[in-house]
């Protein structure tokens, strides 16, 4: 029950806001009433990507506007006079595809407007010849004012197209675009910095690493002088190590008279271990 309610209750919101768009009632559909070479009694309302005559409609329609023209695919008109008979022309003119729906033609990107009947009206009143001058000057001042230019903007990674609203000017559309191109762009002054901090790191380090390769090969090399130098100087002491049998010796045994030991000579042979040569021994 409670979502019955709640289906009914969205369908009277829906139709309250389809009366406000509209007024009390909806627009008829659009009737086509032909190609015109030019714009008297329209004026322009806006530019839209996607446009089609729906689309225009749904811009004219609340306005009360009985007519509604599309010029150069993307462009829509509105106006409450359909323009001179006096200009209307083949519909071979008018062979610019609806940039929303390409089967049908959106005037052209020459002076050819695409007209219809916006539906608001079963009827609308054609445009007089005299007022020709002054309705072609009004539209050209309005077309500035309101028209807007779709602005594409190339970011890192994306692409955005920007459409301004009805009333901006271009010189705001390009100023947007700019704006998001400088906010979206990277940052030059962040890469550059970490390219010097890369750098300077790259630098220590490869600086620490020569200097250990240079210290470990200067202690080799003192290494190995001390060891040639030990060499040559077992070499020039006869090949015996100091404090050796063949070398200086301070070493003094006890247990040996040493004016006995004076006398006695080399060829006598070694002395006895368990004798002891520190007493005087009467010779017979």
């Amino acid at each position: 029950m409670k979502s019955i309610s709640s289906l009914v209750f969205g369908g009277l919101l829906l139709s309250a806001s389809h009366v406000a768009a509209y007024g009390a009632s909806a627009p008829g559909a659009v009737v086509y009433k032909g190609c015109y070479s030019s714009s008297t009694g329209l004026t322009m309302n806006s530019s839209y990507t996607f446009n089609t005559q729906g689309y225009c409609q749904k811009q004219c329609a609340p306005l009360s506007m009985s007519v509604l023209a599309t010029k150069d695919s993307t462009d829509c008109w509105c106006g409450d006079e359909i323009p001179p008979t006096a200009d209307l022309v083949s519909d071979s003119h008018c062979d610019a595809p609806c940039a929303g729906y390409g089967q049908d033609m959106c005037g052209s990107s020459l002076s050819y407007w695409s007209v219809w009947l916006s539906g608001v009206a079963s009827s609308a009143s054609t445009a007089s010849v005299d007022d020709t001058s002054t309705s072609s000057a009004a539209p050209s001042s309005t077309s500035d004012a309101t028209s807007t230019t779709p602005a594409v903007v190339t970011a890192p990674g994306s692409t955005v197209v920007i459409t301004a609203a009805p009333g901006t000017s271009e010189s705001a559309a390009a100023s947007s675009s700019a704006t998001t191109h400088a906010k979206g762009g990277p940052n030059k002054a962040a890469i550059a910095a970490g390219v010097v901090v890369g750098i300077v790191a790259f630098s220590a380090i490869a600086g620490g690493l020569y200097l250990f390769m240079r210290n470990k090969k200067r202690r080799a090399v003192e290494d190995e002088y001390r060891r040639n130098a030990a060499n040559n100087t077992f070499i020039a002491g006869g090949g015996k190590p100091p404090n050796s049998s063949g070398g200086d010796s301070s070493f003094t045994d006890t247990r040996l008279d040493q004016a006995t030991m004076a006398q006695r000579r080399m060829s006598d042979g070694s002395i006895a271990d368990n004798q002891d040569y520190s007493r005087r021994i009467l010779k017979v």
